[in-house]
């Protein structure tokens, strides 16, 4: 696997932003307790200094010490127990000179300032034998002035603060750099199992590519990560692109073996009117009958672009609010005469206004289709009922019959273009009204069902209510 392919995953550079973000949190919390830590440690220092130097100044019989013979003389007794624990105490008059202590002279680095001051462990005025370590460190020193315009000063070596503050600073180092490999080793780790995936699926995406739409891309059920949430709804959108170009597969072969007959009978009868033009009467027959088949055709290819509408959403066909109930008693009204004349009886209970946001031209077309099948599989004698009514939030119509009906294992198939049943094949069609009716029906965001009459058959539609 390419490195720079693998740095240029997302999940690689999320993982080193937030190690560059932890890190720097991190950096500023132990800064925070480096920082604590140190000033507590010089604090603590500088209070035993003061200490000491209230024990250097302390009134003897409630009588300030003034005279430096007595200084001297205190400074030479704390001299040997300074020594003792690295400790430096000095006493100098005000010109500088040193008048007692373990020091050689006063610290070049200390000014002559009240105060706290710090020199290095190597000045000059550290005698060789106080030196606690040869390294180098620092002494902080508590500096006061005396009424007698003298200067005295008590400090301390900082061997074992400055070991202390090394050793946090390098734990804080050590933990900066853990932090940002483990950071780095951790993306590197997780793009690489995100590029595994993407591969599997770019694999899969290639196969598919090929003309291979049963190939599916892998999904893994235990772990059920982002990419396998796209990958089932990938999954699902080549599920349904299979099931179309299965569908127009099929469409063709049967657009094929459906127009062959009446064009070639177009073709023939054609063929005769142009070689036996002394038949007139009979070649306008012929004609006539050519001019069915060409209707019939036209029909079948109308029919079809209604069905690609509808299932394209009806983009180029507009939606408005409609009174269902007054379309079907319309459509009822107009099929009445078409009911009587094959011996059928036709009712219609249609209450108004429900209204649904939908095309009219192509609810009346899929509800037209239904009507047609009814009368035309329904025999002599029989009844057809059309019933819309409001169910909560959704309009029903329900168109039920008296016909032959249709078996339940059909039931699910029957609205696929260009079935057609045993039982329908002496009677004139092609095939794909209930393919539109389907179509249209979810076009507007509706739902069919095929329920028995016992006898017939009854078609449950329902439909989104508007207001």
């Amino acid at each position: 696997m390419h490195m720079p392919r693998l740095f240029r995953t997302t999940v690689f550079r999320l993982s080193l932003m937030y190690a560059a973000g932890f890190s720097l949190l991190t950096a500023l919390v132990l800064g925070g307790v480096f920082y604590s830590t140190q000033s507590y440690l010089t604090q603590r220092v500088i209070d035993t200094l003061q200490t000491d130097l209230a024990t250097l100044l302390e009134p003897e019989d409630g009588q300030a010490i003034t005279h430096s013979s007595d200084l001297i003389e205190r400074v030479q007794e704390l001299r040997k127990f300074d020594h003792s624990r690295g400790g430096v105490i000095a006493l100098a008059n005000r010109e500088g000179k040193l008048l007692a202590g373990n020091l050689l002279h006063w610290p070049k680095g200390v000014p002559f300032v009240a105060g706290v001051a710090y020199f290095d462990i190597h000045d000059t005025s550290v005698p060789p034998d106080l030196r606690q370590r040869k390294d180098d460190f620092d002494v902080l020193v508590q500096v006061q002035a005396l009424p007698n315009g003298h200067w005295v000063l008590v400090g301390q070596q900082l061997a074992d603060e400055e070991d202390l503050s090394e050793y946090i600073g390098s734990l804080f180092l050590f933990a900066i750099t853990l932090i940002s490999l483990s950071a780095v080793f951790g993306g590197v780790f997780m793009g690489r199992a995100a590029l595994k995936q993407i591969d599997q699926i770019s694999l899969a995406a290639r196969r598919i590519a090929s003309g291979d739409l049963t190939e599916r891309l892998p999904v893994h059920a235990q772990r059920r990560n982002e990419f396998d949430e796209i990958a089932i709804e990938l999954n699902n959108t080549l599920e349904r692109i299979n099931a179309l170009v299965k569908g127009m597969r099929e469409v063709t072969d049967n657009v094929a073996h459906d127009l062959r007959s009446p064009l070639n009978r177009l073709r023939s009868r054609l063929e005769v009117a142009l070689i036996e033009p002394q038949y007139a009467v009979p070649c306008k027959q012929l004609l006539h009958d050519s001019i069915d088949d060409l209707q019939n055709v036209l029909s079948t290819f109308n029919t079809l672009l209604s069905i690609s509408q509808a299932e394209a959403g009806i983009q180029r066909l507009p939606f408005s609010p409609l009174d269902i109930s007054a379309l079907c008693s319309d459509l009822c009204e107009l099929y009445e005469a078409s009911a009587e004349e094959a011996g059928l009886r036709l009712t219609v209970d249609c209450p108004t206004p429900l209204m649904v946001q939908g095309n009219r031209d192509l609810l009346a077309q899929a509800l037209s289709n239904i009507l047609d099948n009814s009368i035309k599989y329904t025999p002599s004698g029989g009844t057809i009922s059309v019933q819309t009514q409001a169910i909560n939030d959704l309009v029903m119509i329900q168109i039920c019959d008296t016909g032959i009906g249709v078996p339940f294992e059909h039931h699910d198939h029957i609205f696929q273009r260009f079935v057609r049943l045993d039982t329908a094949r002496n009677q004139p069609g092609n095939g794909l009204g209930l393919a539109q009716v389907l179509a249209t029906i979810k076009a507007h965001h509706g739902t069919i069902r095929l329920l028995d009459h016992h006898p017939g058959l009854c078609l449950r539609i329902h439909l989104p209510l508007v207001g």
